[in-house]
């Protein structure tokens, strides 16, 4: 591209740039992309001025400036969104499940065990309240509504079955960090 029509389209960039940008914004969804692009643009414009060679006449600025910002977008788009390369892949395939260890399957199942047994001794609605609450997931309002009982009493019960619970697996690390409030997962 010749350096007088690098200057041209400079030029013509910095009388159109906001409508330019806004149009740019619509295709690529976002303002700050827009303007990112339309910088790059200028600078490519400013750096194709000084490897000056004759290409020819651009009919029309705006399609020309706005094709040349749309397709740095798209460029970066493809380039920031990336997901795995070949060599990532492959580590992911090789990395070890210790999820399947031995020991932590006998652990699991010994806690398992272990919170039968104390579940098997707590009374029979505040077990049934700690169930509901922390395996189905249940709101403390709907656990009341269920039982028929006031709220105050489900979250009295909930609150001593998790103190039951720490009280008695002192090593099970899900029964000490259990939370008397707050949201459940589900």
């Amino acid at each position: 591209m010749s350096e007088g029509m690098s200057s041209t389209l400079r030029a013509r960039m910095v009388a159109r740039y906001v409508e330019l940008r806004g149009k740019l914004e619509r295709i690529v969804g976002s303002r700050d992309d827009a303007a990112d692009a339309m910088q790059e643009t200028w600078l490519r414009l400013s750096a194709m001025s000084s490897t000056a060679n004759d290409g020819g006449t651009v009919n029309n600025a705006d399609a020309y400036l706005l094709r040349m910002a749309a397709n740095i977008a798209t460029d970066r788009y493809r380039q920031d969104n990336v997901l795995l390369v070949r060599g990532e892949i492959d580590d992911l395939l090789h990395i070890v499940d210790e999820a399947s260890d031995p020991e932590r399957i006998a652990s699991a199942r010994s806690d398992v065990q272990a919170l039968s047994l104390v579940l098997g001794r707590m009374p029979e609605r505040r077990r049934a309240i700690l169930v509901a609450a922390r395996v189905e997931g249940q709101l403390n309002d709907e656990i009341a509504q269920r039982l028929g009982v006031s709220l105050s009493t489900v979250e009295k019960e909930l609150r001593a079955a998790l103190e039951y619970c720490k009280k008695h697996l002192p090593d099970v690390e899900a029964a000490q960090r259990g939370h008397f409030a707050g949201a459940r997962k589900y």
